[in-house]
């Protein structure tokens, strides 16, 4: 998936009324009971086949296809069905679903036009194929884990016809080679064989252009065989299942049976007015047995024939017949029907299965209709036409669902004096927080977003909201499209609106006075779809939208001139596609033909129309980003790099409505990051709530459901951003003296963020898991238990989107199984002492209601992921947000607030700990590693954390399972080996990578997905290996530094766990430098979690890193931050401790609260040297005063040889900067702070580090204050004492040696002033700077010693010993002698010892 910090979380709000289902296409793994099938909209429905109950229960709904579905087809070779492939071949796309939660997996766009396919499963390697031909002249061979093409089964004649139907097979006797029969549309039948694990290519692909995206060529295999049959142009191949030698052949008039073995013709069967069979065009056929065919007819029966004994296989007579005119006829048995083909609009489609002489034939037509016959193939009925065993209406199905939900239509009937019929389009006027929909007489109401949706989600069926309706009339037919330009561009006018109608106007409505400004009659057909010009357009354009019709006709209508622009209508075929080519000043369009209009919009003239292959490149060549950058014309263009891709609309056709353009159209509007929206404060007039409604049609004539997202990202950092402006307001009482109008914005502002945050909490909620937390939810956080029948989505790579449908949910509570409603007790009524039915019914009704909600925790570990994620994230920020949040009054005390946090907290802790535990059983599904280990390093905090305290639990886990563990650890350690493989081209080698964790910075960017290779998903696996292995190195890696020397196996990583850690040390002390694999970015993820792990494992990488490297790297980093910051500090949430969270908000480094990779490099470095230094003070004392002496060094060495041109040696051993200073004193203050001891063993290295590090003028500048900014913490240490008169400082040491610093430069005197092993406990200054009195608690003797004399040649800084006097002796086992005594001057030449032990003092004189 899309490793970035983004989640969307999508709902559905369905309408009573079904979405159309017109089948195209069909798919029954019998195995295991999961019916497929794909619609001429595009969209794909998956059932469940339930043969006990006689239903087909529809489960999921998956949005990807933007044309009609051709094909489903997956392997039947496993009894569950994994994943499976669907084809659309007006565009040429593939892609893989997994069947089970339907997410899309893998995704390829070709230029090819498929007739059939089908999947193979290579049994000795258990290697899956998907197999197609179509209108080129071979047979693909796609591997099914990665959709490139492997091999290609080319015909010798190059010339040869287009292949229009084939099978492939494996011997019993030979399963090691695979058999490919293919059917030419010429008649002639060819065969291939090929053994896939040593076929090789011998000659290249010539004459065509099939390959795949990454360029590697597949493999060409040369046929075999081949023969001439007579057959009619497009047949089909129809193995018999039973006995693959008999084959069926299938045209539109007739069909034949063919002997596989030399394909020699048995019997034959074309249609006359005579037979009983008339008027029928064959499209299929099924062998339920070796002597029984079915034939299926476009209008949708199907005829049971028996065949001849010459055909039939396994008969004495097969083959007895061999000429044509004595060949036997196969005999007519009986008809399937249904009853409804003649209302049928297209053609059905029919699948069979056969097993112990019972025949299944399932046959899904246009209407949502699917029937199902069971033949006992020993005894049917031939006298009559034989009946489906059952029938399934979609409708009917969807409609149960659907009775006491509440949808839009039921509350605008209950509000509005007139009925809707139906919603037949909608607009979301974001930045007004309102809904518009159009409906079929032509009416349009405006209602409130944000209550309709609580409405909608509320469990409270008989609950009744008085919403504010705007009404607008003047259609008089169905409203088609609507559109509020300004909640796309903020240049529009807030108040205008446009709408469109089947009656070919466009109408702008006033949304201030309800009413209509104007009305555009220029098109002479429906109104199918508004689009908003890029904003680089000329003024001209700039107030203009862009309509297009079913006449083919695309019209730009100026909203502020109210007059037409350009009206393109010179277009004979529907328009697929528009482009703007701003420095031209054109607008391309593309029509369903694949030619191509290009209109000069300032003249309103048809430029020129093209044809073919160059329309093609023309279109497409403005949308490739890399000839863009390379075009120097185009380099200043702002549409040719980011927002080409945005603008690019394409629609299906014309009556239809593309769905998933309009899912589009959600990435833009969301991923837009303008000022009035993303900026670091509100503009309150235009403030956008982060949640998108869109519509969702699947064909024009369906009844509108609501597509609804929550954009995780956008609402914590919205919610950030205004707990900072709320305190900051109530600090400066900002409140008080804002302005009027600016104040109940602002209100308002905060009650729909804390609204919506509580519904989103209340969407991902795992309601009836715990009584208690659901009890605190609804009592004490005010959550609303939302419908258990809820439509839940997953979007997966490259915009696919998955929705679980409410059919299958409302099975679930229909069929609850009887052992999850037994009820533990008999409840007993105290009055009669018999059972209470009620609170009986009651009970079991709760159980119901608590088995579907647990459902949605089994259905998708994807969907468990992000939505325990998501409500983690959520929690957090809410229970460290201010009052407003909570919707607590400013009149109620502090206790009233931290009652309320402590609730979150409680609902934190179940999300952490109990509900973890729930998904890690086998009853629900787990978490999805991947997923939380790509939101490490994520920009957002508190997703990061929320990320990274499920991701420990989750390694905890299966830690503790050997097997489990093993074999992840395996898994990731190969991905890991190959990640850095030079030779076979390794992640971090590869510069072609387009790295995941290189899109933080995209958020920003109005681009669309691409489409990702298998390749570079590949790629992607083995960088986020680094970072996994990273991880558990960190966590479990001390056990392998325990056990280096056992014999025994190693729990932590592998047997060869040391030397993986040594691979890893040296892969993430490599990212650090940017001088490194130079062609990833410095900020990229991958480097920033390289630094992190490196602070967080540093005792486990220790052996094998260079110390000094790392500091000055780490140094360096830290030196990059931005220049303005503010500093807040919060708790983390995977650990007790606080730490100080830099922010920048500055507009060009922080999104509203939200880190850029750039602030997030510098915090992360700083979290790294501080783990670093606080787990090995004394090796970072060490090293940094080693540096710092070959800099002190670097520097008098070249101002001491002024004349030198030329590098020595000297400087090229420079390694500190002036940059780096400011870090390392930090640094050293966290030392002093938290590893004080270490700090005292080292004293003279540290006053060594911090003397050079600061500005030593400043303390002649200001004094007394400087002291305190600039070594402050040194003095802390009784063994550290500073003279402000002089200026001096004297460290004392552990050897008995002083140290006397002159500060005019950073160079101290070492004097012997005790004896070597002798500690020095404490030294002090006189007052004047004179006297110097050091003491020893060990030895027990006092020292003056007097630290400056004024001679004839000037003054000393030689100190001579004036007096010692005999104190009090401290016992030596007795540690830490410094915090025992206390040296204080009385006066200039009077001292005060006082001992903390006894709480005795002595005074002392000079």
């Amino acid at each position: 998936m899309a490793c970035s910090s983004r989640i969307l979380l999508p709902f559905a709000l369905w309408p009573e009324n079904p979405p159309s289902l017109s089948v195209s296409s069909l798919f029954i793994n019998f195995a295991s009971d999961d019916l497929i099938t794909g619609t001429n909209d595009g969209f794909i429905v998956c059932w469940k086949i339930l043969s006990d109950h006689q239903k087909i229960i529809p489960r999921l709904m998956l949005i990807g296809h933007t044309n009609q579905v051709s094909f489903i087809v997956a392997s039947t070779s496993t009894h569950q069905l994994e994943q499976f492939i669907s084809i659309s071949d007006n565009d040429g796309e593939i892609k893989s679903w997994n069947n089970e939660d339907g997410h899309c997996i893998e995704h390829i766009r070709t230029n090819l036009k498929h007739r059939s396919a089908q999947c193979f499963n290579y049994q000795l390697t258990n290697e899956n194929f998907l197999i197609c031909c179509g209108c080129y002249s071979e047979i693909l061979i796609y591997d099914m884990r990665t959709l490139e093409i492997k091999y290609t089964l080319t015909p010798s004649n190059v010339n040869a016809d287009w292949i229009s139907t084939f099978f492939v097979f494996q011997k019993a006797n030979a399963p090691d080679v695979i058999i490919a029969i293919g059917l030419l549309d010429s008649g002639c039948v060819k065969l291939w064989a090929f053994d896939p694990r040593t076929a090789t290519s011998n000659t290249a692909i010539e004459g065509t252009s099939i390959g795949n995206n990454n360029n590697i060529l597949p493999i060409d295999l040369k046929e075999h065989e081949s023969k001439e049959i007579r057959t009619q142009f497009g047949s089909i191949i129809v193995p018999c299942e039973e006995c693959q030698r008999m084959m069926l052949i299938v045209y539109g008039q007739g069909w034949q049976i063919f002997d596989g073995i030399d394909f020699t013709e048995l019997c034959s069967y074309v249609m006359d007015d005579k037979d009983i069979v008339k008027n029928e065009h064959w499209i299929n056929g099924y062998f339920p047995t070796p002597d029984l065919v079915i034939l299926f007819s476009a209008r949708g029966y199907g005829h049971i024939f028996r065949l001849p004994e010459n055909a039939t296989f396994m008969n004495p007579k097969f083959r007895s017949q061999h000429n044509k005119g004595d060949m036997q006829l196969p005999q007519w048995l009986c008809r399937l029907n249904v009853g409804n083909e003649l209302k049928l609009a297209q053609t059905p489609i029919f699948s069979c299965h056969t097993k112990l002489k019972q025949c299944q034939v399932y046959r899904a037509d246009s209407s949502g209709q699917i029937s199902v016959w069971h033949i006992n193939l020993k005894k049917f009925s031939t006298d009559t036409d034989i009946l489906p065993t059952y029938s399934i209406s979609y409708k009917d199905t969807w409609s149960h669902a659907l009775t006491n939900i509440r949808t839009i239509k039921k509350i605008l009937n209950d509000i509005l004096p007139c009925k809707i019929n139906k919603l037949t389009a909608s607009c979301h006027l974001i930045t007004m927080d309102r809904l518009a929909f159009g409906t079929d007489n032509g009416k349009i109401y405006i209602v409130p977003a944000l209550k309709l949706i609580l409405s909608l989600f509320s469990n409270n069926n008989q609950q009744k909201e008085n919403f504010d309706i705007q009404t607008l009339s003047g259609h008089n037919q169905t409203i088609t499209c609507l559109i509020h330009p300004h909640s796309e561009y903020s240049r529009y006018d807030i108040q205008h609106l446009v709408s469109g109608s089947i009656d070919h106007s466009i109408r702008l409505w006033d949304l201030a006075t309800n009413t209509q400004l104007h009305m555009f009659t220029v098109h002479s057909g429906t109104i199918l779809m508004f689009h908003i010009p890029p904003p680089m357009l000329n003024i001209k354009v700039q107030y203009c939208i862009c309509a297009i019709a079913s006449d083919h006709s695309v019209s730009l209508l100026s909203l502020k001139e109210r007059k037409l622009i350009l009206l393109a209508n010179r277009q004979s075929y529907p328009v697929v596609g528009l482009r703007w080519r701003i420095n031209d000043d054109f607008l391309l369009i593309k029509c369903s033909d694949g030619s191509l209009f290009i209109w000069q919009i300032e003249t309103g003239n048809l430029d020129r129309v093209e044809h073919g292959i160059l329309a093609e490149e023309l279109f497409d060549w403005y949308n490739d980003l890399r000839i863009l950058s390379a075009n120097n014309d185009l380099q200043n263009d702002p549409l040719s790099t980011a927002t080409v891709p945005s603008h690019y609309l394409q629609i299906r056709s014309t009556g239809k409505r593309k769905d998933n353009d309009q899912l589009r159209k959600l990435y833009r509007r969301l991923g837009t990051s303008r000022q009035d929206l993303m900026g670091t404060s509100f503009k309150h007039t235009e403030y956008r709530l982060p949640i998108i409604i869109q519509q969702f049609h699947t064909n024009l004539g369906d009844d509108l459901a609501i597509l609804i997202l929550f954009d995780l990202l956008q609402l914590i950092s919205q919610i950030i951003v205004f707990d900072l402006e709320k305190q900051h307001a109530q600090k400066s009482k900002q409140i008080e003296i804002a302005n009027k109008d600016t104040r109940p914005q602002l209100d308002q502002t905060s009650t729909s963020l804390s609204i919506l945050s509580n519904l989103l909490v209340s969407l991902l909620h795992p309601w009836s898991f715990d009584k208690n937390i659901d009890r605190i939810c609804q009592e004490r956080l005010r959550l609303n238990r939302v419908n258990r029948l809820l439509s839940y989505g997953i979007l997966s790579k490259n915009e696919h989107l998955t929705i679980v449908l409410p059919t299958w949910q409302q099975y679930l509570n229909d069929h609850v199984p009887e052992a999850f409603l037994s009820l533990p007790t008999t409840l007993i009524s105290f009055a009669g002492m018999e059972t209470d039915d009620d609170a009986t019914l009651k009970q079991k009704q709760e159980r119901m209601e608590t088995y579907v909600y647990h459902w949605r925790w089994k259905y998708s570990t994807i969907l468990n992921t992000e939505h325990l994620l998501s409500s983690v994230t959520m929690v957090y920020i809410l229970m460290n947000c201010d009052r407003w949040i909570n919707n607590i009054p400013n009149d109620q005390d502090e206790q009233a607030l931290l009652s309320q946090r402590e609730s979150w907290s409680k609902l934190l802790q179940f999300y952490c700990s109990d509900m973890l535990e729930q998904c890690q059983t086998n009853v629900f599904q787990s978490l999805s590693i991947e997923i939380l280990c790509s939101h490490w390093q994520d920009l957002c905090l508190e997703l990061r954390d929320a990320a990274r305290k499920l991701l420990e639990k989750e390694l905890d886990h299966l830690h503790n399972n050997n097997d489990a563990w093993h074999i992840f650890i395996s898994k990731w350690s190969n991905l890991f080996n190959q990640s850095y493989n030079k030779e076979t081209d390794g992640a971090l080698y590869d510069q072609d990578i387009r790295d995941i964790f290189l899109d933080d910075m995209t958020y920003n960017n109005e681009t669309t997905a691409t489409t990702t290779t298998a390749k570079e998903q590949y790629k992607t696996q083995q960088l986020l290996s680094i970072i996994l292995i990273g991880i558990v190195g960190t966590r479990y890696g001390q056990e392998v530094e325990q056990t280096k020397q056992a014999s025994v196996a190693i729990k932590g990583f592998t047997v060869d766990s040391p030397e993986m850690i040594l691979k890893l040390s040296r892969i993430l002390t490599s990212l650090l430098s940017p001088s490194n694999f130079d062609h990833i970015p410095l900020h990229s993820v991958i480097r920033r979690t390289a630094i992190d792990l490196i602070g967080r494992g540093y005792t486990i990488w220790e052996p094998y890193l260079d110390i000094g490297q790392v500091l000055l790297t780490l140094l360096d980093l830290c030196a990059i931050s931005d220049s303005s910051t503010v500093t807040s500090k919060r708790p983390n949430v995977y650990t007790s401790r606080e730490y100080d969270l830099t922010i920048q908000r500055h507009a060009t480094s922080v999104l509203s609260g939200i880190l850029t990779p750039k602030t997030d490099t510098c915090l992360t470095a700083r979290t790294a040297l501080n783990l670093i230094a606080t787990s090995r003070s004394n090796v970072v004392i060490i090293t940094l005063a080693r540096e710092i002496a070959k800099y002190v060094l670097a520097q008098s060495g070249t101002t001491s040889s002024t004349t030198a041109r030329t590098t020595t040696p000297s400087q090229a051993s420079i390694t500190i900067k002036n940059e780096q200073k400011t870090e390392i004193l930090r640094l050293i203050r966290i030392l002093i702070e938290k590893c004080p001891h270490d700090v005292a063993e080292l004293i003279l290295e540290v006053t060594d580090i911090i003397l050079n590090c600061i500005d030593l003028s400043t303390l002649r500048h200001k004094g007394v204050q400087a002291v305190s900014e600039t070594f402050g913490l040194l003095l802390r240490y009784p063994i550290v004492t500073y003279c402000h008169e002089s200026p001096k400082l004297c460290v004392g040491t552990k050897t008995g040696i002083l140290a006397l610093y002159d500060l005019k430069t950073p160079k101290y005197q070492p004097f012997q002033a005790h004896p070597k092993n002798e500690v020095i406990t404490c030294v002090e200054f006189s007052p004047d700077g004179k006297y110097l009195a050091s003491y020893s608690a060990y030895e027990g003797i006092l020292y003056f010693w007097q630290t400056s004399s004024n001679t004839f040649f000037g003054s000393s800084n030689t100190i001579h010993l004036v007096s010692r006097h005999a104190a009090q002796r401290l016992d030596r086992s007795i540690p830490s002698p410094m915090k025992k005594v206390d040296l204080n001057w009385i006066d200039r030449t009077s001292v005060r010892m006082y001992w903390h032990v006894d709480k005795s003092e002595k005074k002392f004189t000079v």
